[in-house]
């Protein structure tokens, strides 16, 4: 039952997990920051924030550190929740078999399931957030500039987290399923 994938599921790779965590809570957000630091976008919220608050006039190195693991939490949590509603760590879920005798199909389609899981989680959080940001009411667009600012500046922010989480997330998985065509690295 849906129930049993959360609250007994089973995870044939114990180290999946970790790994999985590893990518979408500190990788996936860091080359998000090294890509905006490159690129001299405007800073999400969730980086600008806690700089904005700070009275600090230099930085330390690594001062971009916290905010992006605290955000990469966020995003960690909603991949593991996804991947366990997908059933991705079940063993079919990364195994393409001796010489990929399996084929990629059953491997692609939970990642993706899981991915499509984990960003509904993650747009329904942006919209709790927006809603306690405004005190606890709806907002559309159109009601003021200022909320029109917000409303899509949470919307390119969503893009974003969710392009450069599927990139690294899909592409580490893919990685993990080609591990299995190996015999010398199959999971004894």
């Amino acid at each position: 039952s849906i129930i049993d994938r959360f609250a007994s599921p089973r995870i044939d790779d114990i180290g999946l997990p970790l790994a999985d965590t590893l990518v979408a809570q500190f990788i996936a957000p860091s080359f998000q920051v090294f890509t905006i630091s490159l690129t001299r976008s405007p800073l999400p919220t969730w980086l600008s924030k806690p700089l904005q608050d700070s009275s600090t006039l230099f930085f330390e190195r690594g001062y971009l550190l916290t905010p992006t693991l605290i955000h990469g939490v966020k995003l960690a949590s909603c991949w593991i929740l996804g991947a366990l509603a997908a059933r991705a760590y079940e063993s079919e879920a990364f195994d393409v078999g001796k010489d990929y005798s399996k084929g990629f199909s059953i491997p692609v389609a939970r990642t993706l399931r899981a991915g499509a899981f984990a960003t509904g989680l993650l747009i329904i959080g942006t919209q709790l957030d927006l809603y306690h940001q405004f005190g606890g009411r709806l907002v559309q667009l159109g009601e003021s500039q200022a909320t029109d600012v917000r409303l899509l500046t949470a919307v390119d922010e969503l893009i974003k987290d969710i392009i450069f989480e599927a990139s690294f997330l899909f592409g580490w998985r893919m990685y993990r399923a080609n591990l299995t065509a190996d015999p010398t690295n199959r999971i004894r």
